[in-house]
């Protein structure tokens, strides 16, 4: 084990290519250390192609996260930082080496729906690591953890019969999304996600044939089968929907500019940035109560499709004031706030 003066960043998925939230957390998690002139390393499953970097396999591979937040694990043990600043949300057992704080939403061995509860195959999928992260308990109750959202907290000591700390809400670049505001708005609405299961898109396709609103998916292609899915039910359900992949930022702003309904399909989000950039662009959003998005907009929540349907209805109008005033409560969430809380909790462990 090689000791450091630094501080072990764990971000598993760290410089994947495409839109990602947890990407974002990642670049201003690394950021808020920058910022205080502290030296970090980076911790991954893939190799990057830089100096400070202990990772699993030296080549790029983006199949099985939930697997590679766990078997990160074997490059974090070879050094014992100042402290390990957990990105990638699972317990993993490092607390005997070093301080370990963890930055997490809900996790997918607790009761939050996601895909892996959605059919057989995803079940065997999540089942060894719904086994080994049960065992993980008593790491969990060692390391300080912070959650993304009032629902992952709740789901976070579910999961793990723990105490979590602090509640830090995601960073979301508001000003970049500011641009897209405009009075002048079409009747359509927006969704954006990454192009696989978990995002359950297909929730945004039957929104659109239910009530006959025009509807535009957004998302970094993750699975193409997915994608082929999403275009086959678009045709099954005569639904009036536009799907565009890896678009550059310019391209989301030009369409942001023109929707007026931003709907979040993914039932069980931890949080949901998009919703924040959408509001910043002066969307009116619309959201699934059974998420962390719900604490931000509780107003425009929905339990079911037919609820969405007739919310989307009655919002597509919306005033100008109101969207003006969304996109005031979204300043909050601003990247700043998030490397300045996140620093606060940190510095606890800065000797």
């Amino acid at each position: 084990m090689r000791e450091i003066k630094k501080v072990a960043v764990i971000a598993h998925g760290y410089g994947y290519r495409g839109y990602s939230g947890e990407g974002k957390v990642y670049l201003e998690g690394v950021n808020a250390l920058k910022d205080h002139n502290l030296d970090y390393i980076l911790v991954t499953f893939s190799k990057l192609n830089i100096n400070d970097n202990e990772y699993v396999v030296p080549f790029k591979f983006r199949r099985f996260d939930k697997y590679q937040r766990l078997l990160v694990w074997f490059a974090a043990r070879r050094i014992k930082p100042l402290f390990f600043l957990n990105l990638s949300g699972v317990p993993i057992p490092l607390s005997k080496i070093s301080p370990h704080i963890i930055y997490a939403g809900a996790p997918a061995i607790s009761s939050a729906p996601t895909k892996y509860s959605s059919s057989l195959f995803w079940k065997a999928y999540l089942f060894p690591f719904k086994i080994i992260a049960k065992k993980l308990s008593e790491e969990a109750k060692k390391s300080y953890i912070i959650a993304n959202s009032f629902y992952s907290l709740r789901k976070i000591e579910e999961a793990y019969n723990t105490r979590v700390r602090k509640v830090i809400y995601p960073p979301v670049d508001v000003d970049f999304y500011k641009k897209a505001f405009t009075e002048k708005r079409s009747e359509i609405f927006l969704s954006i996600g990454r192009i696989e299961k978990g995002k359950m898109l297909e929730n945004s396709i039957k929104l659109s044939a239910k009530s006959g609103i025009k509807g535009i998916i957004i998302g970094s292609l993750g699975d193409r089968k997915y994608l082929e899915y999403l275009y086959r039910l678009v045709k099954e359900l005569e639904a009036n929907i536009e799907i565009y992949t890896d678009l550059a930022s310019d391209k989301i702003l030009e369409i942001m500019k023109i929707a007026s309904v931003y709907f979040h399909p993914t039932i069980g989000e931890h949080f949901g940035i998009p919703v924040i950039e959408s509001m910043s662009a002066g969307l009116i959003p619309i959201v699934p109560r059974e998420s962390g998005s719900y604490e931000i907009v509780p107003e425009y929540s929905y339990n079911n499709l037919d609820e969405a349907s007739s919310l989307l209805k009655n919002v597509i109008y919306t005033d100008i004031k109101t969207r003006k005033e969304l996109s005031e409560k979204a300043d909050f969430f601003n990247s700043k706030r998030f490397k300045d809380q996140l620093y606060a909790e940190i510095s606890n462990f800065i000797k």
